[in-house]
């Protein structure tokens, strides 16, 4: 009976890997894949798209979208950028009544620096272009 619990620990690790294991990288491109502004297109792919993509990695949230944020356009970030202001920036999300956790969530393994953060917010503070550059009079990409 020893061995065959040791068996089984063993493939449910192989399946579900060890607490202990780097987090898994997220896999999900494509998100704002019709933004010209690449930062934007790179920093959501990596800190929004595994919960707020439909191709995301959180299978948590395949029946959320009713009332979550999506992110796969930028057509969905214009859409969603009032509350998209509201949630990333921390500050801000605590002032909110009721408060409201920033985003990407704090229980969430992959975290903006503040520079990244910054990035984003400035961004959406000049409307989010769709240029290159990121602001209104930016050539836009081809």
């Amino acid at each position: 009976m020893r061995g065959f619990a040791f068996l089984l620990s063993g493939a449910l690790l192989g399946c579900f890997g060890s607490p202990d294991a780097p987090p898994k990288p997220i896999v999900t491109e494509g998100c704002l894949a019709d933004c010209a502004y690449e930062p934007a297109r790179r920093l959501v792919s990596l800190y929004c798209a595994d919960c707020h993509a439909q191709a995301g990695n959180n299978e948590s949230h395949d029946d959320a979208w009713g009332h979550a944020i999506r992110l796969d356009t930028y057509a969905e970030w214009i859409k969603g950028s009032k509350k998209l202001l509201e949630r990333l920036d921390p500050a801000v999300a605590a002032v909110q009544d009721p408060p409201v956790d920033p985003m990407p969530t704090p229980g969430f393994r992959y975290q903006p620096g503040p520079a990244e953060r910054d990035t984003l917010l400035a961004w959406l503070k000049r409307g989010s272009p769709n240029t290159a550059g990121g602001f209104a009079d930016s050539i836009p990409a081809p």
